[in-house]
């Protein structure tokens, strides 16, 4: 008896397309003991939404069989796969602090999902392995697969890598030694043990698991570290074989036949890039409890070309948007002008002390040997003690236009400053609220610029921020973990903003009084607060404003105005050049 497909005949006219669906139909309804209507699409792959099981009405013979596996696949899902579990996964993941990795992991859930519920029919349903095995023989197991895993590709350690060699985990050519974490995320997956897994939130735990030990991995390697690695992952392996080109095509089609069996739709493009984008970038969550509630607060470390392309959190202008190339060089123009007058703080301090008992000879007084005793001189030498500038900017939309471009100009010109001093930290930040990825808005802290890891063109992509979004004042500020000030060390935290604090229910005196209770915890620290408040000529509510903007913090609180912004660098100026400062 002939197995598979060869059964059926050869020729697909409209009829044998019906007289397919109807026997896959059926297949799916034995398998599951459901009645599950499977239908087809004009483009594209199987997929299902727990309910329904579309199918490719571009079928050939030797597409038939795959399809069919691929069909029987999807069946098992709407049997065995819970779909409430990845439609809520953001929920699961916010309370595991592991929204930022929200994408990866729902890949990595619907992978594990697939091995689990794919032995599970493989073992209890017999009749169907020839179908499974071509499924598999299409989107797995093919020459150029073989010789990619055995090639020099994807061995270097980055998230592209680690899904190429996850995904082709269980082909027979697969090296645990290509990538530093994969013989540990094999060990977790354990395929050998799938069957342990009894349902989609085992699956979930164990995907997250993976997450896990690969981003802790590659959060905290250096520069230097990934180039060694990647190197060592690369030794004694073939260099040729399949093109890096055809393979990503591949892993694009199994990424697809992944993503696709537990959503209506397969992975986009978009999708895809997102996740790139939120690999490169790193983005942690914090629950920061605030007015007695906890809420996480996304906190993107830098601004990457990734964040910038995709536009994450709906923050970013693209590259082609010059609008504020201008105000960009203004800032640097005006921090040169500034760093001409601070550049006494990158100079020694030196004085000198003659006619002393002690110390060292001085030659010019040999002379007087024989009638004093005051040969001897002290130089003392003292520098000006580091300082650490936190400069917290209100991102929000009622920042738009003059008062932004103003605040940009200032803040752009102290990170340059920053960059041309020895002893000068600048971290200049933005408290907004932004776009999460599973819908609706979260607090965003965005660590935009840092003198102590950043460059000129780091800095220069603060031009690419488009100001919008609420204002999670207290909340963003308790996150930011301002250092405390020491004897070695002074420690400022500049605020720039124009209204009162407002994110959903954190708004009014409840945010106003948690703003001022994170306020009065930064100066326990040693920490100087300079807060401005920067407002238009005229303004209805200034004297609520100004009253409230003192409560949070404190009555040293600056109001200036919009044509007067540059009062702030002129009081950085005078502050930087104090001689309290000298150490």
């Amino acid at each position: 008896m002939n197995k598979g497909s060869k059964y059926w005949g050869k020729k697909f006219n409209l009829i044998e397309l019906a007289h397919t669906q109807r026997n896959i139909t059926n297949f799916v309804k034995i398998l599951t003991g459901k009645e599950i209507p499977v239908e087809f699409t004009i483009t594209g792959d199987s997929m299902t939404d727990g309910e329904h099981i579309t199918i490719s009405s571009n079928i050939t013979q030797d597409k038939l069989d795959s399809i069919i596996g691929l069909a029987l696949h999807e069946g098992a899902h709407c049997t065995y796969t819970n779909f409430d579990i990845p439609k809520k996964i953001g929920n699961f993941l916010l309370e595991h602090n592991l929204i930022h990795g929200k994408e990866i992991i729902l890949l990595l859930l619907n992978f594990v999902e697939d091995r689990r519920i794919d032995q599970l029919v493989y073992d209890t349903a017999p009749g169907y392995q020839s179908y499974y095995k071509a499924m598999y023989d299409r989107y797995f197991y093919n020459n150029t697969i073989d010789n990619g895993i055995r090639s020099n590709k994807f061995r270097n350690e980055n998230w592209e890598s680690y899904i190429f060699r996850i995904i082709n985990i269980f082909n027979k050519h697969t090296d645990l030694g290509a990538l530093a974490k994969l013989k540990e995320v094999y060990n977790i997956l354990d395929l050998k043990n799938i069957n342990r897994l009894e349902n989609t939130l085992d699956s979930l735990n164990i995907a997250c698991e993976m997450y896990k030990c690969i981003y802790n991995y590659l959060v905290t390697l250096t520069k230097d570290e990934h180039v060694k690695q990647s190197r060592l992952n690369k030794k004694d392996n073939n260099p040729k074989g399949a093109s890096i080109k055809s393979l990503k095509n591949l892993l694009k089609k199994q990424e697809d036949f992944t993503m696709g069996k537990a959503h209506k739709q397969k992975i986009s493009s978009l999708h895809k890039n997102k996740i790139k984008a939120i690999s490169e970038s790193l983005i942690k969550v914090e629950f920061i409890k605030s007015a007695d509630k906890k809420r996480p607060v996304h906190i993107m470390d830098g601004i990457s070309d990734a964040s910038i392309n995709e536009n994450l959190y709906d923050k970013f202008h693209s590259f082609k948007y010059t609008k504020n190339d201008n105000l960009i060089e203004q800032g640097i123009t005006k921090g040169k002008r500034l760093l001409n007058k601070l550049q006494i703080r990158n100079e020694q301090i030196t004085s000198s002390s003659k006619r002393l008992k002690q110390g060292k000879i001085d030659p010019r007084r040999i002379y007087a040997a024989n009638f004093e005793e005051d040969l001897f001189y002290k130089i003392d030498k003292a520098n000006y003690k580091p300082i650490s500038l936190n400069i917290s900017i209100d991102g929000s939309g009622s920042m738009k236009g003059d008062k932004w471009n103003q605040t940009l100009i200032n803040a752009i010109a102290l990170g340059y400053v920053s960059l041309n001093m020895d002893n000068i930290n600048i971290l200049i930040s933005i408290r907004t609220s932004g776009d999460v990825f599973t819908g609706g808005q979260v607090p965003l802290l965005i660590l935009a610029f840092d003198s102590k890891k950043h460059k000129l063109k780091d800095l220069k992509k603060l031009k690419h921020y488009r100001e919008d979004g609420l204002t999670p004042e207290g909340i963003c500020l308790e996150a930011l973990n301002i250092p405390n000030s020491s004897y070695y060390l002074d420690s400022y935290l500049i605020n720039m903003s124009d209204g009162m604090p407002t994110f959903l229910d954190y708004k009014d005196e409840k945010a106003i009084s948690d703003t001022a209770r994170v306020i009065k915890n930064i100066k326990k620290g040693g920490v100087n607060i300079l807060s401005y408040f920067i407002e238009r000529e005229y303004n209805s509510h200034k004297y609520n404003a100004e009253n409230n903007f003192k409560k949070m913090y404190g009555k040293d609180a600056s109001f200036i105005n919009i044509n007067n912004i540059n009062e702030i660098t002129k009081t950085l100026n005078r502050l930087l050049l104090k001689k309290e400062l000298i150490s």
